[in-house]
């Protein structure tokens, strides 16, 4: 659910959109968003556009891809391109959108001692949509991507990913990904819309 003081699109979250499937099965990432000059929500990968698409509410976008949720300017007839080096989105008139760039991340994207090949641990429910991403943290093992709850889950409620996959799966990340040190977490603020940085803390082991 989403709080009115958390919601910040023109459109209400119950609006049907429409998705492309290759972002739904996570196969492309999110970086191409429409209005028709009727208002309709469209929402696409790179490339061009594909035929195959799904209907589903813009509440459930902005929860799998919470980097949709700053598109409150983005007007009836206008579109959005994501721009990975600038970490945003750029918006133009339909009329324009030729003008914008709208790419796959680049492996030449990424600084030299930040391997993009590099697994880290994604908590299963926040990939598929169920949760929210709400943490990404670094530690000396690498980056995780997880939800919110307190609660420590299994291992089976984890999984592997390449860390390019997972920026790719969650744009808004790269820049912080970009940043962090090992020790070092953020966490997502809906109602802002932006990251808060924090210290990670282990637990001290006890004394003999």
């Amino acid at each position: 659910m989403h709080s009115p003081a958390s919601w910040k699109l023109a459109s209400p979250p119950e609006t049907p959109a429409s998705i492309a499937v290759d972002l739904v099965e996570l196969r492309e990432p999110l970086v191409r968003v429409t209005r028709t000059e009727a208002g309709d929500w469209c929402f696409d990968g790179p490339g061009e556009a594909r035929e195959l698409v799904e209907e589903i509410t813009l509440g459930d976008v902005v929860r799998a891809w919470p980097h949709v949720a700053v598109l409150r300017m983005v007007q009836p007839g206008e579109t959005a391109v994501w721009n990975w080096a600038e970490n945003g989105w750029h918006i133009a008139p339909l009329s324009n959108q030729a003008e914008l760039s709208c790419a796959d991340l680049a492996d030449s994207a990424w600084p030299e001692d930040l391997p993009a090949e590099d697994p880290a641990v994604v908590e299963r429910a926040v990939v598929t949509g169920e949760a929210l991403l709400t943490d990404v943290q670094r530690d000396d093992e690498g980056f995780s991507f997880v939800g919110p709850g307190e609660d420590e889950l299994s291992v089976d409620a984890y999984v592997l990913v390449r860390l390019a996959d997972a920026v790719r799966r969650w744009p808004h990340s790269f820049g912080v990904v970009r940043a962090l040190q090992p020790g070092e977490g953020v966490e997502w603020d809906a109602e802002e819309l932006r990251w808060d940085a924090y210290r990670l803390t282990y637990p001290t082991q006890p004394e003999l």
